[in-house]
């Protein structure tokens, strides 16, 4: 994996790792009913994060995610048709594999997986 690209894959994997700690956090200070918490925090996290919202970062959660949504689109994303600034089609497969991915991290957190 060439230099940018390693460092774009650890980034995106660090920013789902702090989320997914901040989630685990929230939820170990709360009694309510954890399934049902757990994805309202997890949602609410990733909601508005950068790698959703921001059409460069966008690009890169489909680059690096492990959800199946995202390898629909590697074929796309490799030929580099994409730059910042362009109307990036994918925003709502983007925002899935970022929060599949943090929901992920955070059962790994707890111990389920």
């Amino acid at each position: 994996m060439p230099n940018q690209a390693k460092q774009n894959h650890d980034n995106y994997w660090l920013a789902v790792t702090d989320v997914a700690e901040n989630v685990v956090s929230e939820l170990e200070d709360t009694d309510e009913d954890r399934d049902e918490l757990l994805t309202r925090l997890v949602h609410e996290a990733t909601d508005q994060h950068d790698y959703v919202i921001r059409d460069d970062l966008q690009i890169q959660t489909l680059q690096h995610s492990q959800h199946p949504c995202a390898a629909l689109f590697a074929g796309t994303l490799l030929g580099n048709h994409y730059r910042p600034g362009d109307s990036f089609p994918f925003a709502a497969f983007a925002a899935d594999a970022f929060e599949m991915d943090v929901s992920q991290k955070v059962k790994e957190l707890l111990g389920g997986d």
